[in-house]
């Protein structure tokens, strides 16, 4: 009757047990009533000890916990070879994995960590094992930190998720899920670690086991780099205020203006001040702050610093000596040399204020005015106050100019270098004047002939010494240029009539220059018959024509000379004749009727020459 009553009573909790396993302070309960029902309703037994036990039975044999601290109570009956239930005497209980679960003297099991293991009971020898299974539910979902999760551009912060059981207990779930809303704001990887990209804000969204929670991301802008928007490359004399605000910007990671960064401009000891030292970027990244420079001239550096950025920006501005205070020197003893060589020895100036005080790191622009140019050329002075170049100097003979600018050319004039550059050697030969020209043979010509040397840039040379041979003629056999390269000769030409050529050399040059003229005929000073015959017929004309030759003093055939004949008897055609270029001119003689000797008389016009030529007239011959 008990037992029966006692397996009624089972089947009851165990049903119950089954349908509310989830809640474990009622499995808790359950067992524990099941257990004091078993021991009140048991009959009375005998000593254990004598009655060998033949089964052990364990309810329920497997039971689950859903939550850690979750209690599940196990009841043992242990039954003879009958089935007669025992009174069990000593009762020894065990755990295999006593990290997932704890087990006492009375079969009551708390859980504490996932995961499966075996309780295991031993009576009389003989031992049954019931499964316990750890399977917490997560129910409630956190992201840990604030309700705004803030994380720097181009940084990532770890976050951890917050799961619990329904005893509130820090579970693991499996299948966590990470979301970022905007992936161009914040990434996060399946870690759970978050990366700022640019900033802005998204929300992040964490999934597990059918639970979301949410956060607010905000990507802060970090600075990353200063850039100068203006005031760069200022100058102003030295102690002043530079013209224009030096403004700078400040820009994230992304290229994106942060605002609210901390900017100090420091000018340090020498370099003056900047007002204000400190400022705060505004909603563009913007900052500014006027520069007054310091007393010394020369390049200062005013240095940009931002919080949170390594390295400083440097601007520079350049402190121009005071007008009227720059006191510029010059070192080089003489300054001459060939044209387009460079002088030996550098162009060196001094710069001082009026005191004496040295400027050093004061700019310096060399500058050559007449086709020259300056090489390896100090941009400014050294610590001696000291600038060097080297002049080559330009193409032309003579004086030569360039010009030192020291500080500001607005307010502070340049200082003036002048140089003489002498000619090259002697590269060219020509002539000037006095060629091509006519003249009378024996006669010097009207023009004189000039000879000029030239270097291989086109200057004059000065005492060259010219060789002038003529072939015809006689002129001063050696002459020496003058100061601008030229040396002149009168030419007299020679007697004979035609082309004439000279030579013009320079001793140091294997090239020479050719001087042509033509000589003319002189004047008229000889007049004679030519090929005239001696005798002829009265009455008749001669055979030939009568001929005359007009030449000059040399012997030269004079052209173009103007001749009369005339005759006592008889007549000639033409009166009156042009000698032609080999001073020749003819007429037609018919001498006159009578026998005996005729004469013809030819005279130059306009002079005293003239020249008779007499013909034995002989009769007629009969017919």
């Amino acid at each position: 009757m008990a037992i029966a009553r006692k397996a009624k009573l089972d089947t009851t909790f165990k049903g119950v047990a089954a349908l509310l396993s989830a809640g474990a302070a009622l499995v808790s309960i359950l067992s524990y009533m099941a257990s004091r029902n078993e021991s009140a309703n048991a009959a009375p037994a005998a000593g254990l000890a004598a009655v060998e036990v033949s089964r052990i039975d364990l309810s329920p044999s497997a039971d689950t916990a859903y939550s850690l601290g979750d209690t599940l109570h196990i009841t043992t009956t242990a039954a003879d070879a009958h089935g007669q239930a025992l009174r069990a005497v000593a009762v020894h209980w065990s755990v295999d994995d006593p990290a997932i679960a704890q087990v006492d003297s009375t079969g009551q099991v708390v859980a504490r960590a996932p995961g499966v293991t075996d309780v295991t009971v031993a009576i009389g020898g003989r031992a049954g094992r019931a499964r316990i299974w750890v399977l917490p539910r997560v129910t409630a979902l956190a992201i840990e930190g604030d309700s705004v999760i803030r994380v720097a551009e181009g940084t990532s912060v770890a976050l951890r998720a917050l799961a619990s059981d329904a005893r509130g207990n820090h579970v693991q779930p499996a299948g966590m899920t990470w979301i970022a809303g905007d992936v161009a704001v914040a990434t996060i990887d399946s870690a759970g670690a978050l990366h700022g990209i640019a900033p802005g804000t998204t929300t992040l969204t964490l999934t597990a086991a059918g639970l979301a929670a949410e956060r607010r991301v905000e990507v802060v802008p970090v600075p990353a780099s200063i850039t100068l928007m203006a005031g760069g490359d200022q100058r102003a004399a030295a102690g002043q205020r530079l013209p224009g605000a030096v403004t700078i910007q400040v820009v994230s990671r992304s290229g994106r203006p942060v605002p609210n960064a901390s900017v100090r401009f420091d000018a340090g000891a020498t370099a003056g001040a900047a007002e204000p030292d400190t400022v705060t970027t505004d909603n563009r990244g913007m900052a500014e702050a006027r520069w007054k420079l310091g007393p010394l001239p020369g390049r200062q550096r005013l240095a940009v610093e931002v919080t949170g950025i390594d390295s400083a920006l440097v601007v520079v501005a350049e402190a121009d000596p005071t007008p009227r205070n720059a006191v510029i020197t010059l070192l080089t003893d003489s300054l001459g040399g060939e044209v387009a060589t460079q002088l030996g020895e550098p162009i060196v100036v001094h710069v001082a204020d009026s005191s004496g005080l040295v400027l050093s790191d004061v700019p310096v622009v060399w500058t050559a005015l007449d086709g020259g140019a300056f090489s390896l050329a100090d941009a400014r002075t050294d610590s001696l106050g000291e600038a060097r170049a080297h002049w080559r100097l330009g193409p032309k003979a003579g004086r030569q100019r360039a010009k030192v600018q020291v500080g500001n050319p607005r307010t502070t004039p340049p200082f003036a270098l002048t140089a003489t550059a002498t000619p090259g050697m002697v590269a060219a030969i020509e002539v000037v004047s006095g060629d091509a020209q006519r003249g009378v043979v024996g006669a010097p010509l009207a023009r004189a002939v000039v000879i000029r040397a030239r270097d291989s840039l086109g200057n004059p040379v000065s005492g060259v010494r010219v060789s002038l041979r003529p072939r015809t003629g006689k002129v001063d056999s050696v002459l020496h240029t003058g100061s601008d390269g030229l040396a002149s000769a009168t030419w007299t030409l020679g007697t004979t009539a035609g082309p004439m050529r000279m030579v013009a050399r320079f001793d140091s040059l294997p090239d020479s220059a050719v001087v042509t003229a033509t000589g003319r005929p002189g004047a008229a000073r000889e007049i004679a018959f030519a090929s005239t015959p001696a005798s002829g017929t009265a009455g008749r004309a001669l055979p030939k024509l009568v001929q005359v030759v007009v030449r000059d003093r040399y012997g030269n055939p004079v052209p173009n000379a103007t001749v009369r004949f005339s005759v006592a008897t008889g007549t000639v055609l033409p009166l009156q004749g042009t000698t032609d270029g080999a001073g020749r001119v003819s007429t037609k003689w018919t001498l006159g009727p009578k026998r005996g000797k005729q004469t013809v008389t030819a005279a130059v016009k306009a002079s005293a020459l003239r020249a008779t030529h007499t013909v034995e007239a002989g009769a007629p011959t009969k017919k």
